[in-house]
């Protein structure tokens, strides 16, 4: 062995080293956001179910196998009665499928499972690669702790855990592009606790911004859509990553490859571009709330950072481009549009620009008849989105009572019921996260808030510029949805999901809930596990005694989470958090909670068993084992 070998080891496990570091700091911030997305995603397998559970899954995995064979169009219905299926549309003769942004980005997924199910079991393989993260879990933990003995004890854990469920698993019905959308929607989904964790940590400390994280997982339905092909996680992720970029770029730079705020500034509205790719309606109404906050109130509007902004929209349009134009013909014309434009809102540029030079004056107008047509069409969407968000604010007056429903109270109203059983099966706003019930304490804030004398500048701290973006997108999201809700099989207003994270991050953004958070965390962590450990078992026996129906079944967490959530507004008007005021603040936020978590348990468990088909072995057993409805 030669006399430098060991210092040229030392360098090549430096350079490896750093490396990592400088890749956990860009994905996931330190490591106790890697130790969020681990968690999330351990999590978000026990709620996996590995069969369809919303007939428009059908569509997309129908999708994914074209695609993956080459095809843009749907080719063949090796999911579903057929290719008639909720979200299919027909076009020039072709059948098209949406979200063409998940289906492309799922591809990796597919080649992965088609790789490990060449090599092993698929089911066993997905056992496997659930207890490796579980490992990688622990070791964080115990690396982030400096405890040795969690890592070893963990790993003996780990190795019975997988046993057991190699001991108890059964063959998995082949389904590699179900699979390959339910893997890449968990993914995102667990990005998103640690993007509102990295975001709450910046403006607070790390401590608040862990608890967020917590506040989201487990007092929102995060984790019960996790694993179905919707975008609604998706939605979620894009809207924190718009909100900690945009706060990012009103901050010094101190990121490890960013070194210019302006750098995140252009991420934003990238990531509006992106998401444009899967849903090109939403992504319409963030753009436009970013560039109404953005713009007024950033500190530099010079003609090159506007065109640095615009090229990086412009480059994260391209994949839409692309899509659009394979699929319709028309880079300007997306697959699905805003429902609400009709065939008014789906016009080519074409059919535009032509129309724009008909009729009197025709003649003269003919040579502009492109740029036209082009202005138009940028401005039709902008038009069609404007009249739904006052159709919207409309709805607030003229139907006071289905707003209710929707935010509120759902009850056993005929819209609200299952087509296919007749059970009242889908949830409010506050009767899904309970939790949302805290955000009255804004009401103590506007109290004693005073308005300034003077504005020193139109130039607002980054705090406030990322406060008023959540709250102008959840305000806006709101109206685009509530003239439209409540609608059936929705379980949890899934349209309203982008709902959850923003208003999480408002409520630990309120003085009276962040100093409770921060002063009484051991209370709220020992009242979450105590309402999911022992609160449970006493709900398990409350629907197993004295329920009947899985409509039931879903009012009776109803009414648990509005409870709770009454008690927690109560608490939270009065501002008050010294002594005991603040122990019981910890304790209502446990609860409401728990409730939430313990609705999405069961219903991933038992009310939407599928027949018995959750990934995990385990989980699977413990469904079975449990026969509430």
């Amino acid at each position: 062995m030669s006399a430098d070998t060991v210092p040229n080891r030392r360098f090549h496990a430096d350079v490896r080293s750093s490396a990592w570091v400088t890749l956990r700091s860009v994905l996931f911030g330190d490591r106790i956001g890697l130790c969020l997305f681990l968690a999330s995603l351990c999590l978000f397998a026990l709620f996996w179910r590995t069969t369809v559970f919303i007939t428009d899954t059908y569509t997309l995995a129908n999708g994914l196998y074209s695609l993956s064979n080459g095809n843009v169009f749907l080719t063949e219905a090796v999911y579903g009665p057929g290719l008639n299926t909720p979200g299919a549309e027909e076009y020039g003769g072709s059948v098209i499928a949406r979200n063409y942004g998940v289906l492309v980005l799922s591809l990796p997924f597919l080649w992965g499972l088609e790789a490990l199910d060449a090599v092993a079991d698929l089911r066993i393989a997905l056992v496997a690669l659930w207890s490796l993260v579980l490992l990688a879990l622990l070791v964080q933990v115990g690396r982030l702790t400096e405890r040795r003995e969690v890592t070893a004890g963990g790993a003996v854990a780990v190795l019975c855990l997988f046993a057991s469920n190699v001991a108890i698993a059964r063959p998995m019905d082949p389904a590699p592009h179900l699979h390959a959308l339910q893997l890449f929607h968990m993914a995102v989904a667990a990005f998103a606790p640690v993007l509102l964790y990295r975001l709450v940590a910046r403006l607070h400390t790390v401590r608040t911004g862990s608890l967020a994280a917590v506040l989201f997982v487990f007092g929102t339905p995060l984790a019960f859509w996790a694993a179905i092909p919707k975008r609604h996680v998706v939605t979620a992720t894009v809207v924190l990553g718009v909100a900690y970029a945009l706060y990012r770029s009103r901050t010094a730079a101190d990121g490890v490859l960013v070194s210019r705020p302006l750098a995140f500034r252009s991420l934003s509205y990238a990531l509006v571009g992106l998401y444009a790719w899967v849903h090109a309606p939403e992504a319409l109404l963030f753009g436009v709330v970013l560039a109404v906050i953005d713009v007024p109130t950033a500190a530099d509007n010079r003609p090159r950072t506007l065109v640095v902004l615009a090229t990086a929209f412009a480059l994260s349009l391209v994949p839409l481009i692309v899509t659009n134009t394979l699929v319709t013909g028309s880079p300007l014309r997306p697959p699905r549009l805003i429902a609400a434009a009709g065939e008014s809102g789906a016009r080519t540029v074409g059919s535009i620009a032509t129309s724009g030079g008909s009729g009197r004056g025709g003649a003269v107008l003919s040579p502009l008849a492109p740029v036209v047509g082009l202005l138009e069409a940028g401005a039709t969407p902008l038009v069609v989105l404007f009249r739904e968000l006052l159709v919207g604010a409309r709805a607030l007056v003229t139907d006071p009572i289905d707003v209710s429903r929707t935010f509120v109270r759902s009850g056993t109203f005929t819209t609200s019921l299952n087509q296919s059983d007749g059970e009242a099966v889908n949830l409010s706003l506050l009767e899904s996260a309970p939790l949302l019930a805290g955000v009255a304490a804004v009401v103590p804030v506007l109290q004693t808030w005073s308005r300034p004398k003077s504005l020193t500048g139109r130039t607002l701290s980054a705090a406030r510029v990322t406060d008023v973006y959540v709250t102008l997108t959840a305000v806006c999201v709101a109206l685009l949805y509530t003239s439209r809700l409540p609608i059936h099989a929705q379980v949890t207003v899934r349209y309203l999901f982008p709902l959850f994270p923003l208003g999480v991050y408002l409520l630990v953004r309120l003085p009276t809930v962040r100093r409770v958070l921060d002063a009484h965390w051991r209370a709220f962590c020992w009242t979450l596990a105590a309402g999911i450990l022992l609160g449970g078992q006493l709900v398990v026996v409350a629907v197993a005694v004295g329920v009947n129906g899985i409509g039931a079944a879903f009012q009776l967490h109803a009414l648990l989470s509005l409870s709770t959530a009454l008690a927690l507004s109560a608490w939270a008007l009065t501002g008050r958090t010294e002594r005991w005021s603040g122990r019981i603040g910890a304790v209502l936020l446990g609860l409401a909670t728990s409730s939430a978590a313990l609705f999405s348990i069961l219903a991933a468990v038992e009310y939407y068993a599928l027949g018995d088909t959750h990934a995990l072995p385990m989980v699977r057993a413990l469904g079975e084992l449990l026969r509430l409805v």
